[in-house]
């Protein structure tokens, strides 16, 4: 099977993870998920530990794969992980960035923004994985010029671990009205001024909330 096919499978498996439609701690048996994904055995183990290796599944000994299960301490280990590279990014990408990583912090907050006033009156499945995917495009753009592939890589899984987070243990998908319109504004516009101090400041807020709100 090809790699496109796999990459397909991939996406989809991430994505029901992501959004709870497969739960924490449920086995991934293979003949369920042949059934479910239309894909092959073996299409499905390379699956299976691409998922291993993001970390949202985990190998239990002889018995199979499962999701990863969530709590509140790893939580808090990914909202500060999240912090680290995504604010040491942004420091570095306002120092180093230019007009080109300007653009691509424009355009992807013109993205991100378009979605959100639609998501203001529309409520589906499709429109909130196209605003999470554009919300990780939005947050990749801003580190876009950090100089660091790895660094970019290893933000693009964490942003996705933590974004389930978001969505098991506060019953959401994290979009947030007009208080995360305003704040991704913020953000962009304080970045393409350069005043790092502020953007930094805005982003670090723009995260914590959603650890905040899970200690409520």
């Amino acid at each position: 099977m090809s790699s496109t096919v796999a990459e397909t499978v991939y996406n989809e498996i991430r994505d029901d993870i992501l959004y709870g439609e497969l739960q924490p701690g449920v086995k991934l048996k293979l003949d369920a998920l042949r059934d479910r994904y239309n894909a092959g055995v073996n299409t499905l183990r390379e699956v299976l530990n691409r998922l291993v290796a993001s970390g949202f599944v985990f190998v239990e000994g002889q018995k199979g794969f499962r999701v990863v299960e969530t709590s509140p301490s790893n939580f808090k280990e990914l909202t500060a992980m999240r912090l680290l590279l995504e604010t040491d990014g942004l420091g570095k990408s306002i120092d180093a960035g230019d007009v080109e990583w300007e653009g691509r912090v424009a355009a992807a907050h013109h993205k991100l923004s378009a979605i959100e006033k639609r998501m203001l009156t529309e409520d589906s499945r499709e429109l909130t994985v196209r605003w999470s995917q554009y919300d990780r495009e939005f947050h990749q753009a801003l580190i876009s010029a950090c100089g660091s592939d790895l660094h970019m890589r290893m933000h693009r899984e964490i942003f996705d671990q933590f974004r389930r987070y978001v969505v098991i243990e506060l019953k959401t998908h994290g979009f947030r009205a007009e208080d995360i319109i305003d704040e991704h504004r913020s953000i962009c516009d304080l970045a393409l001024a350069r005043d790092k101090t502020a953007a930094l400041a805005k982003l670090t807020d723009h995260i914590e909330t959603y650890r905040r709100r899970s200690q409520d």
